[in-house]
């Protein structure tokens, strides 16, 4: 039978790994935000407003350009 009488808790070390503490914090980082995209994603699939074509989109983004450069000079 084994017991702890003799054990020596001050004896014990501690091997600290930075690297890995890191790795685990970009992989939550990367969970997190791959929550958050898909909770986006799923928001704008259930966006009951009408859907945007390219050329819509490209030529609303052309007119406010426009404005910017306008204000700018």
């Amino acid at each position: 039978m084994m017991t702890n009488t003799n054990f020596d808790w001050e004896s014990v070390t501690v091997t600290k790994r930075p690297d890995r503490s890191a790795a685990l914090k970009r992989a939550h980082e990367a969970a997190a935000y791959d929550a958050w995209f898909r909770d986006q994603v799923q928001a704008s699939i259930d966006d009951p407003r009408p859907n945007v074509t390219d050329a819509q989109a490209s030529a609303h983004m052309e007119r406010v350009f426009t404005r910017l450069e306008k204000k700018a000079h």
